[in-house]
């Protein structure tokens, strides 16, 4: 049995956690408000979250799921995939009906067309990702199978090398003299209104490199249980990144990209540097986890895991959170202090919520199987 790595969930702890803060942040106006290398420096951790995340999800598929599809637990594997999708889509729908209930935005009549995912909530677009994604993944899973890992991570760089190609494309004709269907060509390949990105299909590129990441962490383990991990495939993966961020990166005014980086223009364009970028942040963060948790064998800061294990509950939470936090809180703790209280509650009630979780029983010991009472 394949020994699970702590580095993974660790680090992946640590991007819910960067994008509840930078939630927390938004609500209250903090954004930009530090000033010269400590609101560089900041922007760009919490510009890596999403990246982060959707690389490691590529690798779970790779280092958990495909396993089981090979190992005859297709239908098993598929089911459970599907259910994460719903629970996904579930916390996305939640946050609709918040976030209309306490903005108003949008009209009773086009709530469906919000539920369908044809117009934008702030906050909640990586829940409609990861819904869609993972609706995908049997099928990832498959072609990964049947056609290799080459062939997914060659489909994957004819994307972005087919960035000036997307650039050209049209957002989707308006319906009814609504832009309703340019929310969705926005969400489907990034030309739309709204669109914060990144894309279905650019993301799901990232997916697929992160299942190439996930295929040079396959651990193996000798009587000894010694944990070793291949940093051949990571390094090689940290060299094509590099090397695109230099082909792009505007030597002459390096500010200007640095600027496009911080204000969301590269990701909202899909741009290849932002996806390298992302890509060296979760080679650098995971091995990092790796090192210190499944090398070191480091205790501290284990329990950070609950975050890993809770995402969806934390990143769904979190964002109602977001919609709900009064303005008013400023008045009492300033705006930093709200900013530190909402983050804080989202913490707690995510650990308070993985308490419940852990503890309560299990339908199976509630109604034990006839087999088992005879």
């Amino acid at each position: 049995m394949q020994k699970r790595i702590i580095g993974i969930d660790q680090a992946r702890a640590v991007a819910i956690l960067l994008v509840t803060w930078k939630h927390s942040m938004a609500s209250f106006g903090a954004r930009g408000q530090l000033q010269g290398w400590p609101n560089v420096a900041l922007e760009v951790t919490m510009q890596l979250a999403t990246p982060i995340f959707l690389i490691l999800f590529g690798a779970m598929l790779e280092l958990v799921y495909r396993p089981r599809f090979e190992s005859g637990k297709k239908t098993e594997t598929t089911h459970r995939l599907y259910k994460r999708a719903l629970q996904c889509y579930g916390y996305y729908c939640l946050a609709i009906v918040v976030f209309f209930t306490i903005m108003g935005t949008y009209s009773l009549m086009s709530l469906p067309l919000v539920f369908t995912g044809f117009i934008s909530v702030p906050y909640s677009h990586l829940l409609a990702f990861y819904t869609a994604a993972l609706a995908l993944s049997p099928l990832l899973i498959f072609a990964r199978i049947r056609f290799g890992l080459g062939a997914l991570v060659g489909v994957a760089l004819l994307v972005h090398l087919a960035h000036p190609i997307f650039l050209q494309l049209p957002p989707a004709p308006e319906l009814f003299g609504r832009d309703y269907l340019q929310h969705m060509s926005g969400f489907l390949y990034g030309k739309g209104v709204d669109f914060i990105g990144p894309s279905l299909i650019h993301g799901l590129s990232l997916v697929c490199f992160g299942m190439l990441f996930g295929y040079g962490l396959r651990s193996n383990h000798s009587g000894k249980e010694v944990h070793t991990v291949s940093s051949t495939i990571s390094l090689c993966m940290a060299a094509f990144a590099v090397i695109i961020i230099a082909l792009y990166w505007d030597w002459q005014i390096p500010g200007g990209s640095l600027s496009a980086l911080l204000d969301a223009s590269l990701r909202i364009d899909s741009h290849p540097m932002y996806f390298s970028i992302g890509i060296l942040g979760a080679l650098a963060l995971t091995w990092m986890c790796i090192a210190l948790y499944d090398v070191l064998k480091l205790k501290i800061g284990l329990g950070l895991r609950v975050f890993g294990r809770r995402s969806l509950f934390a990143f769904g939470i979190g964002n109602i959170f977001a919609y709900i936090a009064p303005s008013s809180l400023m008045l009492y703790f300033g705006m930093w202090g709200s900013v530190a209280l909402l983050f804080g509650s989202v913490c707690l009630l995510t650990f308070l919520y993985d308490q419940y979780e852990m503890r309560r029983p299990s339908l199976s010991s509630l109604y034990p199987s006839p087999a088992k009472t005879s």
